[in-house]
C-alpha cells in the first residue's frame, strides 16, 4: 500500500511540476527548457529504483525529496508560484512520510535475542 502511494504521490509531483513549468505558468525570464533540466531531471534520477521496489532506493529517496520542499517553500513565498508551491510541499511531505512508512514495512535487518537486550 505504501509503495502504491508513494508511486502516485511521485508521479503527482513529477507531471503538475512538467504541467506548471511548460503550460501553466511558464517563466517569462528563463527559458523553459533550462527549467525543466534543473527542476524535472533530478526528479527522474529515483525513476528506475523506484518502479522496481528497490529498498536503497527509497532510502535515499527520503534525502533527495527534502530538495523538492526547499523549492515548493521558496515557491509559497512567490506571488506568482504558490500554487506550485503548495504542490511541491504537499507531495514532498507525503513522498517523505510514505517512504519512511515503506522502509519500516520492508526493513529485512534481523531482529536481536530477547535474552541479549535483557542482560
Amino acid at each position: 500500500m505504501y509503495y502504491t502511494l508513494t508511486l502516485v504521490c511521485y508521479f503527482i509531483l513529477l507531471f503538475g511540476q512538467v504541467a506548471w513549468i511548460g503550460w501553466l505558468n511558464p517563466s517569462p525570464v528563463v527559458p523553459k527548457s533550462i527549467t525543466l533540466i534543473f527542476i524535472i531531471v533530478p526528479l527522474l534520477l529515483p525513476l528506475r529504483g523506484l518502479l522496481h521496489a528497490r529498498f536503497k532506493t527509497f532510502k535515499w529517496m527520503t534525502l533527495f525529496i527534502w530538495l523538492y520542499f526547499i523549492i515548493g517553500v521558496w515557491n509559497c513565498a512567490s506571488s506568482t508560484q504558490w500554487p506550485i508551491g503548495i504542490l511541491q510541499v504537499t507531495m514532498s511531505l507525503a513522498i517523505f512520510l510514505l517512504t519512511i512508512l515503506y522502509c519500516r514495512q520492508h526493513d529485512t535487518r534481523p531482529e536481536k535475542d530477547q535474552d541479549n537486550q535483557s542482560s
